[in-house]
């Protein structure tokens, strides 16, 4: 089964059980399944007689407007968890029972750099995992990092309940450590599709 992964930054591809990345723009001349959140692929995938687009076929119980594909296509991996795709954007999903619970969006940690570059040269900091969030600062680089990931750490926690943690996404191994009874998998989003796969028989 091949898989398409079409996110703003990376193509993420599902080949017989490894995960890969394929930026080119080319696609297989084999019947494949994906999922695209960026527009500039959008018409040329349309025209594509052996790719199957899985948007209209996902089925997922939800009161939320305007879900987006790819969080959809995540949340039908797991029926109960606070799912976490951190990505260029981190997305925070709740899923109980099967059932959609709602969640939030906040800014990746590379826009949380990028934004503080804008506002001096003197705020440019490279991402560390390993900052204490139980320490105060002593320096801007540790300020910065402390801001960060306090900020992604904290909404995550406001929402977690009693639900396993789960995540996904680039920058999901930087905050995976941040939290206990936690875990991380890299091809969560291909396990959801595989099942809206089975679930619509295409």
């Amino acid at each position: 089964m091949l898989l398409y992964d079409i996110g703003n930054t990376n193509i993420k591809v599902y080949h017989d059980g490894k995960v890969s990345i394929d930026n080119s723009g080319f696609f297989p001349k084999e019947k494949f399944y994906y999922i695209c959140v960026n527009s500039a692929y959008h018409d040329s995938l349309a025209k594509i007689e052996n790719a199957v687009n899985l948007k209209e076929k996902i089925n997922l119980d939800t009161n939320y407007k305007g879900l987006g594909v790819d969080r959809a296509a995540v949340c039908k991996a797991l029926d109960n968890a606070v799912i976490v795709d951190a990505g260029s954007a981190i997305t925070v999903d709740i899923m109980r029972e099967g059932k959609h619970q709602g969640g939030f969006i906040m800014i990746g940690l590379g826009a949380f750099q990028q934004s503080f570059a804008t506002i001096s040269d003197a705020l440019i900091y490279t991402l560390d995992e390993k900052i204490d969030l139980d320490a105060i600062p002593q320096n801007t680089e540790d300020a910065l990092n402390f801001a960060t990931f306090q900020a992604v750490v904290g909404a995550i926690e406001k929402v977690r309940g009693d639900l396993p943690l789960v995540f996904c996404g680039g920058d999901g191994k930087k905050l995976v450590h941040f939290f206990n009874e936690a875990s991380y998998h890299d091809s969560l989003v291909f396990e959801g599709m595989k099942k809206v796969i089975e679930e619509s028989g295409c």
